[in-house]
C-alpha cells in the first residue's frame, strides 16, 4: 500500500474522530444528567396523578392504564435513583412549576373531561420524554446511563401505547409536550451533521492536496 495512501487514510480518520468526539468524552455528559433530572420530575407528578385517576376516572381502561403507569413509573424510579447515587447525580425533589400547574389541570377536572385530561396530558410528556431518552441512549459514553436509558425508552413507548389503547388519545396531543428548559433539540443533530459535512470537506481537500491513490500521471509524448 503506498505510503501517501497511508497517511491520506490516518488524517481521515483522526479528522473525522476529532469531530465527532465531545472534548469531555468519558465524562457525564449533561445530556445524561437531563435524562434523570427530567425522569424524576416526571415521577413527581405523574405518579400522583396516575393515582388519583385510579379513583377518579370514570372511563375503566383510563383506571386499569393507569395503576400500570404507577406501578411502572415507581419501579423506573428505583433504577433511576441507583444510577444518580452511582454517578453522583443530586435529583430533584419536586416537579417543575409547569408540570405541578399540569397536575392541577388534571385535578380540577371531572367525567370525561378528567379522563382525556389525564390520558392526553401524561401521552403528551411520555412523547417527550421517548425523544429524550433516546437520543441518550444513542449518544451517551457510560454503560450505566445507556443501559438505563433503553429501560426509559421502553417504559415510554409502552405507556404511550397503554394511553392510546383508551381511546381518548388526540391526535395533536403530542404537540404540546415541550418544556421551557428542554436541553435536547435539534442543535444536537446540527452539530452532528455540520462534524460530518466538516470532515467530507476535509478529506477532500487531502485528496486534492495529495493525489487520488493509485493513479499515475500520464507520460508525456515523446
Amino acid at each position: 500500500m503506498p505510503l501517501r495512501f497511508v497517511a491520506l487514510l490516518a488524517a481521515a480518520t483522526a479528522l473525522v474522530l476529532g469531530c465527532a468526539l465531545p472534548a469531555s468524552a468519558g465524562e457525564l455528559q449533561q445530556t445524561d444528567r437531563a435524562l434523570l433530572t427530567r425522569l424524576k420530575q416526571h415521577t413527581l407528578w405523574a405518579v400522583p396523578s396516575s393515582r388519583l385517576a385510579v379513583e377518579r376516572a370514570t372511563n375503566r381502561r383510563v383506571r386499569a392504564v393507569a395503576v400500570r403507569i404507577a406501578d411502572d413509573q415507581a419501579r423506573l424510579d428505583v433504577a433511576l435513583r441507583a444510577v444518580a447515587d452511582r454517578l453522583a447525580v443530586t435529583l430533584p425533589g419536586e416537579p417543575t412549576d409547569q408540570e405541578r400547574g399540569w397536575a392541577d389541570e388534571i385535578a380540577a377536572d371531572s367525567g370525561d373531561a378528567f379522563d382525556r385530561a389525564y390520558v392526553n396530558r401524561l401521552r403528551a410528556e411520555y412523547g417527550t420524554l421517548f425523544g429524550l431518552a433516546s437520543d441518550v441512549r444513542a449518544g451517551t459514553r457510560d454503560d450505566d446511563v445507556r443501559a438505563f436509558a433503553q429501560t426509559a425508552v421502553d417504559t415510554s413507548l409502552g405507556h404511550l401505547t397503554l394511553l392510546e389503547s383508551t381511546g381518548l388519545a388526540e391526535t395533536t396531543s403530542l404537540l404540546v409536550s415541550a418544556t421551557e428548559d428542554d436541553t435536547l433539540g435539534g442543535g444536537a443533530i446540527a452539530l452532528g451533521a455540520g462534524s460530518v459535512a466538516l470532515a467530507a470537506v476535509a478529506t477532500f481537500g487531502l485528496l486534492r492536496l495529495l493525489g487520488t491513490p493509485g493513479r499515475t500521471s500520464p507520460r508525456p509524448r515523446r
